[in-house]
């Protein structure tokens, strides 16, 4: 007896901008890789290491390292040309676009060190956004790597549909928690719009009583994009994407 093959249901994925940001200065690239790489099996991602604080470790972590290819350049384009980001990815899978902090870059001369115009740092983000938009990639991640005063991260904070608080260890709880509630109460951030993450699991509900918002481990965090309601194969699932 042949029995055919149910359909798989349609997944439902929103088109969005996610943050994905350490309060407390901790290694995100490992989480906002994670995220993107899952979320690209189902449609176009595009993935940016803002380099806020010079450091490069989106490169290392993806295994991309590029001389030419990298952020730092398409910030000094985008000032003196108004250069796209797009045009200095790296594509790194069919959906998955790549633009990791500058590896080899001077620590002491940053490539945010080198921009003459404050504006610059303040646009760059939503630049990105619609620049992606427009090369069509549906879901956009900002790897913060700043704290508040940092133009780039705030502004990609302001932009997100979701943000996504990474905490190591319990001692960062409480510094997050301040960073949210300044930017619910000075910034009108919505409340909902937080989610948290954290590499030890046995943290989780630590993290999730005192911030107030949904926590995920890092192999959940696509569903922030992607409903886990439907499981599409790969060979359907190109056809049967809903966007929302």
């Amino acid at each position: 007896m042949f029995f055919r093959n149910k359909p798989y249901a349609s997944p439902e994925i929103r088109k969005q901008t996610i943050a994905v940001w350490s309060p407390g200065g901790n290694n995100t690239s490992v989480f906002s890789l994670s995220l993107a790489k899952n979320t690209a099996t189902y449609i176009s991602t595009f993935l940016i290491e803002l380099p806020c604080l010079g450091i490069p470790r989106l490169a290392i972590e993806s295994g991309h390292i590029n001389r030419t290819s990298h952020v730092d350049a398409a910030l000094l384009e985008y000032e003196r040309k108004g250069s796209s980001p797009i045009d200095f990815c790296i594509h790194a899978g069919h959906n998955l676009a790549l633009l990791a902090a500058n590896p080899y870059a001077l620590p002491d001369h940053p490539a945010v060190h080198k921009i003459s115009s404050p504006e610059t740092l303040e646009m760059f983000p939503e630049f990105c956004v619609v620049q992606a938009r427009k090369s069509g990639y549906q879901v956009v991640i900002f790897d913060c790597q700043g704290v508040l005063a940092s133009p780039m991260t705030f502004y990609s904070l302001r932009l997100a549909d979701t943000i996504v608080l990474v905490v190591e260890r319990p001692s960062d709880i409480a510094w997050a928690l301040l960073n949210k509630k300044r930017l619910i109460e000075g910034y009108n951030i919505a409340s909902d719009a937080f989610a948290a993450t954290a590499l030890n699991d046995m943290y989780l509900n630590e993290i999730r009583e005192v911030l107030e918002c949904p926590v995920l481990p890092i192999d959940k965090l696509s569903t922030l994009a992607v409903s886990e309601k439907a499981k599409p194969s790969p060979v359907l699932h190109r056809k049967q994407v809903v966007i929302t």
